[in-house]
């Protein structure tokens, strides 16, 4: 049993620079869209002086007061200086294992170290953010392969191993991956030009242009307004044009370097995926805890036959992937079943989809046409050429179309798949024993034409994730809530075969 020890005290910098990075967000939000007019530069000056000082006397306590120990399948966490807690995770509980490391961090030879246990949230449960690579990796071993390694070890009455040769799961024990790929740089930059997000990052593009007048002299601010009076049409064409391209470049940069050196290693039941340029990440997921896999094309990717491939599990899940994780970045759809056979062969197979009944297409095309009929309608009495925005109609229809004629469902004896588009076209597929319930609901629209929504819900965090497929008829929906129920299954799957 080891002493309680302290993290290295580049923590206390990593930690300053974490909160000092949230803090100046809120004040450049406070400046740019607050009433910075009423208060001069002093006040600003002062608001940041003070974030400096709180943000080190926040990082120098959490390094003072936080203390660990590694014992034998458990980790002992002390922490806190008016409010002590003490947390202790045990071996079978954790669920992954995330090395990470933030430029400073790299800098030092350190990684901060993420625990992801059952029942964890959308959080990690656990964190050491400054740690050197050995004591890391004695901390993720231990946790890992601690219980098994000693088992292996373990001798009988007569100085053998207790387990034979059989029941020792070498492959996890090895240290050669069974498995490794790795992202080309080609297929990176494919990655990068194809990426989506690109709203978000356009939206926060036109909140600096919109902002931009109070940095420029007043006559040149005159100027352009008089500019674009006399040629709206073309100048807010020609600005959000603009605006569309600077968000493309931002999110190229920030997919290069997300996924850049983007590796995966599987070696036994075990899944180290490896990112980043700036920081670097390795996650490491268990594939017996996988409960899905989503494949997503968006509308960039999907006519050069190019997809994405998250997994689902208990642990590992990011905020910026919707608390899934991302296991191949960019691939042809037909490298799928190849990539999974190596990686998580229980899901590769081939997936026959049924697709939804014909009354259903006027469903999904009324469900968008409707609010575009209306935002159209006030465009056109507010502001001059709005009747150009009904042109917003026609795409509304193409949309519901395609929704349409991308939904599908399938299942198999254990497993049941969906495919259904917003924007992105994404497939689902969810192991039987992986799910947690299944729903069968209608609206009182969908009753008029007999129709209904099939809800599945697995286990990913805490809050779990729910998986929807809108406007299947009465009959399939109760086809597939019988194929689930444990009463009925058996019939149904006699019925299927037969």
């Amino acid at each position: 049993m080891s002493d309680f020890k302290r993290q290295h005290p580049i923590s206390i910098f990593v930690s300053f620079f974490g909160n000092l990075k949230q803090m100046i967000i809120t004040l450049i939000v406070l400046f740019f869209f607050g009433s910075s007019q009423t208060r001069g530069p002093w006040f600003y000056f002062l608001v940041l002086g003070a974030l400096l000082v709180f943000s080190f006397l926040s990082g120098f306590l959490h390094w003072l007061t936080f203390r660990y120990r590694l014992d034998e399948q458990e980790l002992h966490i002390r922490q806190g200086l008016i409010f002590r807690k003490k947390r202790y995770i045990h071996q079978d509980r954790v669920q992954s294992i995330d090395l990470n490391a933030k430029l400073i961090q790299r800098m030092f030879n350190l990684v901060e170290v993420r625990i992801e246990t059952a029942g964890g949230g959308d959080e990690p449960e656990f964190r050491i953010i400054a740690l050197n690579k050995e004591e890391a990796n004695d901390i993720r071993n231990e946790l890992l392969y601690g219980k098994k390694k000693r088992e292996t070890e373990a001798p009988d009455s007569d100085g053998n191993s207790i387990l034979s040769e059989e029941e020792i799961d070498q492959e996890t024990v090895s240290k050669e991956p069974d498995y490794t790929w790795k992202l080309s740089t080609k297929r990176l930059i494919t990655a990068a030009l194809t990426s989506s997000g690109i709203g978000v990052a356009a939206t926060f593009v036109a909140a600096l242009f919109s902002q931009v007048q109070q940095f420029i002299p007043e006559t040149w601010y005159e100027t352009a307004i008089g500019f674009v009076v006399e040629s709206s049409v073309l100048f807010i064409l020609s600005f959000l044009i603009l605006v569309l391209v600077i968000a493309w470049l931002i999110r190229i940069v920030s997919t290069v370097l997300k996924y850049g050196n983007f590796s995966i290693e599987k070696t036994g039941n075990d899944i180290v995926i490896a990112r980043g340029l700036l920081e670097r990440r390795q996650l490491t997921l268990n594939r017996r805890r996988i409960t899905a896999v989503r494949l997503v094309q968006n509308v960039l990717r999907q006519p050069f036959g190019y997809t994405s491939v998250y997994v689902e599990s208990a642990g590992g899940g990011t905020k910026d992937e919707d608390l899934s994780t991302i296991l191949i970045p960019l691939c042809k759809e037909t490298e799928v079943k190849a990539h999974l056979e190596k990686i998580v062969p229980d899901f590769a197979f081939e997936r026959p989809l049924t697709g939804l009944p014909k009354k259903s297409m006027k469903r999904y095309m009324v469900r968008l046409t409707v609010p575009a009929v209306i935002a159209a309608s006030a465009i056109t009495y507010f502001f001059d050429y709005g009747a150009y925005s009904f042109a917003a109609i026609i795409v509304a229809l193409l949309m519901g179309y395609w929704q349409y004629k991308d939904a599908g469902i399938g299942v198999n004896e254990r497993f049941l798949w969906m495919r259904m588009r917003k924007f992105a076209r994404t497939t689902v597929i969810v192991p039987k024993k992986r799910i947690q319930t299944v729903e069968v609901t209608s609206n009182p629209l969908q009753r008029l034409n007999q129709l209904t929504t099939l809800e599945v819900s697995i286990l990913t965090s805490i809050m779990g994730k729910t998986f929807s497929l809108r406007h299947l008829s009465e009959q399939q929906s109760m086809n597939y809530y019988m194929w689930y129920s444990y009463e009925h299954s058996t019939k149904y799957n006699e019925e299927t075969k037969s």
